[in-house]
C-alpha cells in the first residue's frame, strides 16, 4: 500500500549492500517508506526515498552518524529492522581467538542495543515504534562449530525481550524475526551439506525466501499490532 508522501514513514535497516538487508530496503521503497540504509560497503539501491551511510557498525561513532542524520534531516523513524550480523568463524569453541569473539558480538550484538538506544529516543516523542531484530534459527538448533554465531543471536533474543518490557508504555514494540535458512551470502559460507541436515529439522525443511521475512515484518509493523512484543518468531517451523 503506498504512503502518503507527506507523512511517509521511516525506516531504517541495516545490512543493505545485499542478502535479506537489501531485499527489505527495495521492498519498503516499492511501498512508499523512506528507507535509510547502511553497510560498510555501498549499496546498489538506487532511489530518490533512499539515503545510504557506508560504516562500520562495530563503532558506536560511526553509528552516531546515521542518528545524527535522522534528528536533524529526516525528524522521525517508525521502523528499525536490525538485519547486518557477520559469521567470521565456523569453528570448535575450544579453537575461537578472542578476538574473532569479539568482532561477532561487536556487529551481531552490541550494533544493535546502541542502535535500539538511539532509536527509541526518537519514537518515544511520537509514542510509535517498531523494532524488528533479525535472529536466527541456530538459536534453535545449536549446530557444532557455530558457538560464536548462535551465541551472539541468542544474546540478542533476550536483550529484545527485556528492552521490549522497558519500552512498551512509549508506544514501542520489539521483536525478533528468525528466518530459515535463505540463500545469501552469509549461508553460503556454511557447509552446504551441514546446513541441508539442519534445515531437515524444521516443519518445513527447504530454504525460506525473502518474502517470508518481509511477510512477517509486515505483520509486526502495523499500527494495529501494538500486543505483539517481546516475540521470538522462527519461520520454516524450527
Amino acid at each position: 500500500m503506498k504512503k502518503n508522501p507527506d507523512d511517509r514513514p521511516v525506516i531504517l535497516i541495516t545490512g543493505t549492500s545485499r542478502g535479506i538487508g537489501k531485499f527489505l530496503a527495495e521492498y519498503y521503497l516499492n511501498e512508499g517508506y523512506i528507507v535509510i540504509g547502511c553497510s560498510r560497503s555501498t549499496s546498489s539501491v538506487l532511489h530518490t526515498c533512499y539515503h545510504h551511510f557506508s560504516i562500520d557498525i562495530s563503532t558506536e561513532n560511526e553509528i552516531q552518524t546515521i542518528f545524527q542524520f535522522i534528528r536533524k534531516q529526516i525528524k522521525r523513524l517508525d521502523i528499525v529492522i536490525n538485519n547486518a550480523a557477520i559469521n567470521p568463524a565456523i569453528l570448535s569453541a575450544a579453537l575461537l581467538p578472542y578476538n574473532i569473539m569479539q568482532s561477532a558480538f561487536c556487529v551481531n550484538v552490541f550494533a544493535p542495543m546502541v542502535i535500539c538506544r538511539e532509536a527509541v529516543k526518537i519514537m518515544g516523542r511520537k509514542k510509535f515504534g517498531r523494532i524488528i531484530n533479525i535472529g536466527s534459527m541456530a538459536t534453535k538448533h545449536e549446530v557444532p562449530g557455530e558457538a560464536l554465531y548462535t551465541s551472539t543471536k541468542a544474546a540478542l533474543n533476550g536483550y529484545t525481550r527485556v528492552l521490549a518490557k522497558e519500552v512498551y508504555k512509549m508506544g514501542i514494540t520489539v521483536n525478533v524475526v528468525s528466518p530459515a535458512a535463505i540463500k545469501t551470502g552469509l549461508s553460503a559460507q556454511i557447509n552446504q551439506q551441514a546446513l541441508t541436515e539442519v534445515l531437515s529439522r524444521n516443519a518445513i525443511n527447504k530454504f525460506g525466501e525473502f518474502e517470508d521475512v518481509s511477510n512477517t515484518i509486515d505483520f509486526l509493523i502495523r499500527k494495529e499490532n501494538d500486543s505483539i512484543t517481546g516475540q521470538l518468531i522462527y519461520l520454516g517451523g524450527a
